[in-house]
Formats: C-alpha cells, sequence, structure tokens
C-alpha cells in the first residue's frame, strides 16, 4: 500500500515538473500572432497545453503544429500591454514565430504643439500603438541636435507631453520623433518659436586663456580639422593648454571663429 502511494506521488510530482511556462510581452498593435508547437519528444501530442493572454484563457483550437492567436476578438485596445502565458509539456520550447506583430510601431500624430513662456515644449498626439522614446531635436548651427525626451503613453486617444528645452535668441525650430525597433523613423512638423532673448555676441576674438560670451550660452568649439574640443554651457571657456592657431565656434543660434594666442 505505502509503495503504491509513493508511485502515485511520483508521478504526480514528476507530471508538475514536466509542465513549464512561457512568458512573452508585447502590445496589441491591430495584429494577430502565429505560433509554432513542436512535437512533444515525450508524449504522442503537441507540447503547449494551454495559453491565457492577460490572464484571460485561449479557448481555440491549438493543437497543430503551427496556429494562429486571433487577438482581433478578444476585445484589447490599440496599444494596450500582452501578457501571454504559454503552457507546455517537455524540453521543446514553443515560440511566436511573428514577434514583430507585438511590438510598438512609431505611428503617432501630432495634433498640436508649442512652447510656452516657460521654454517648455508641449505637445499633443494621438495614434499611438506601444510605448516608445520619443527623441526632442533642436535645429542649431545648421545641424538637428537631440535635446532631450521622455517615454511615449502608447495607448490610442489624446496624450499630452511636457519637456525644457534650450531656446536660442531669434527663430527657433524644434521637432519629435521615434524610431521602432524596424528601424523606421517617424519625425513630427517642424515647430517653429520666435524667442526675444537678446543675441549673444563674442566679447573677445583674440585671446589668450579664456573665450568670454556675453551671455551664457550653449557652445561647441572645433579645431580646423573639425575635431570636438569643447562643448557645455557657460558664459566663459577657460584653455591654457589649447595649442595657439584658429578655432570655429558655435554658439546662441551663431557660427564663428577665434584666434588663439
Amino acid at each position: 500500500m505505502n509503495f503504491r502511494l509513493l508511485v502515485v506521488f511520483f508521478l504526480f510530482f514528476s507530471s508538475l515538473a514536466s509542465s513549464q511556462e512561457l512568458n512573452v510581452k508585447g502590445v496589441f498593435t491591430g495584429s494577430n500572432v502565429y505560433i509554432m508547437n513542436p512535437f512533444a519528444q515525450t508524449e504522442d501530442a503537441f507540447t503547449i497545453e494551454s495559453i491565457s493572454i492577460n490572464g484571460k484563457p485561449y479557448s481555440e483550437a491549438i493543437q497543430s503544429s503551427a496556429f494562429e492567436v486571433d487577438l482581433t476578438h478578444m476585445g484589447f485596445k490599440l496599444g494596450e500591454d500582452l501578457r501571454f502565458s504559454i503552457k507546455y509539456k517537455d524540453s521543446i520550447v514553443p515560440s511566436i514565430i511573428n514577434m514583430e506583430a507585438i511590438q510598438a510601431v512609431s505611428s503617432f500624430e501630432m495634433k498640436k504643439a508649442f512652447i510656452d513662456k516657460d521654454q517648455f515644449l508641449n505637445w499633443g498626439c494621438t495614434n499611438e500603438i506601444g510605448s516608445l522614446t520619443f527623441f526632442v531635436q533642436q535645429y542649431r548651427w545648421n545641424k538637428w541636435l537631440t535635446v532631450g525626451q521622455l517615454r511615449g503613453v502608447g495607448t490610442d486617444g489624446l496624450n499630452y507631453y511636457r519637456i525644457k528645452v534650450p531656446v536660442h535668441s531669434g527663430q527657433n525650430m524644434f521637432r519629435v520623433y521615434q524610431i521602432d525597433q524596424s528601424e523606421k523613423v517617424r519625425y513630427s512638423d517642424t515647430i517653429q518659436f520666435h524667442s526675444k532673448i537678446k543675441p549673444v555676441y563674442l566679447v573677445n576674438k583674440k585671446v589668450t586663456s579664456r573665450l568670454n560670451f556675453s551671455a551664457p550660452t550653449q557652445f561647441e568649439i572645433f579645431d580646423t580639422f573639425g575635431n570636438l574640443i569643447f562643448d557645455g554651457f557657460g558664459k566663459e571657456v577657460r584653455f591654457d593648454d589649447l595649442i595657439p592657431g584658429k578655432y570655429y565656434v558655435n554658439y546662441d543660434n551663431t557660427i564663428g571663429d577665434f584666434i588663439k594666442e
């Protein structure tokens, strides 16, 4: 009798140990997924035992080597986070064939954008499909520079964002963009803003140990070969060990040069 009980317990715990779980995260993009369901080596059956998505059991047929999971009829909202729990037996792991179908897409549409009096860029957008990073760029010194970033909400509907940006004198131009797993980059339209900040100028174009600006400013300093030597923000740049010669300096919204004596 005791021997029989031991056999029963052994079989019960062996069954528990052989059941494993695959967890996969994604977002609902409006597409369905396809799952590869290998044949179990230890049993005359396919390896997947059950599937649940966000805690909802998937009740359609799964006993085939590959099958489609119909997400479009499960009531998920566009951009909603998905959590797949796939229970399977044996050591052969099932897999989602088209993972790109549940990965965030750069698809936002900007509705309104402006710079407020506190120098924050504000914008609203719709049609987000999954949470991706928004990168904020400013056009300065004949190039687009990334000046900030924040994480998108990722769900459908109108979402609002606000981030501090560096403003220079005169006309300013900004844009935001996202990039998804397919490396597709989506840019917003350019957001323009005219600042009443006074223009910054170089106090001295011939220097010995320091370069002075008329007011604190973002700056970049390059040698004649185009190598970046200094960059930062301030009203003064010290360079006692800089080799004498000509250098180029970007500051405020201006490109200039100076001589180190």
